[in-house]
């Protein structure tokens, strides 16, 4: 990655390096969010940090979300949002909500990657 993420971060395929962070909301280069314990890791010989491609992992998310919401990059940098369905573009989906936001706050919460 560009630089060393926080844990639950959402990165993009680009930058300097293989990932970054991105501002741009509904990003179609998402490329997960930075894992916690990964249960498996894929290139382990590779320096660098895990991504969460697929599973149940904490992510910073942007209120105001519910559970079961698709979730997408944000204008807050490293962080998820709900979809606005006005401004779908396939590939831009990261995963679900796992928990409720009632405000417009960021939050860590837990999210299931890969799931659309």
């Amino acid at each position: 990655g560009d630089n060393n993420y926080e844990a639950g971060t959402v990165v993009v395929f680009g930058g300097e390096k293989e990932i970054t962070v991105t501002d741009k909301d509904h990003d179609v280069r998402v490329a997960g969010a930075i894992s916690t314990a990964p249960a498996y890791l894929m290139n382990s010989e590779c320096n660098g940090q895990a991504v969460a491609l697929t599973g149940r992992v904490p992510c910073k998310v942007r209120g105001p979300v519910a559970k079961g919401d698709l979730l997408v990059t944000s204008s807050a940098s490293g962080a998820a949002e709900r979809l606005n369905d006005s401004l779908y573009k396939p590939g831009c989906i990261i995963g679900k909500s796992l928990e409720t936001i009632d405000d417009d706050r960021i939050e860590m919460i837990e999210i299931a990657v890969g799931r659309y």
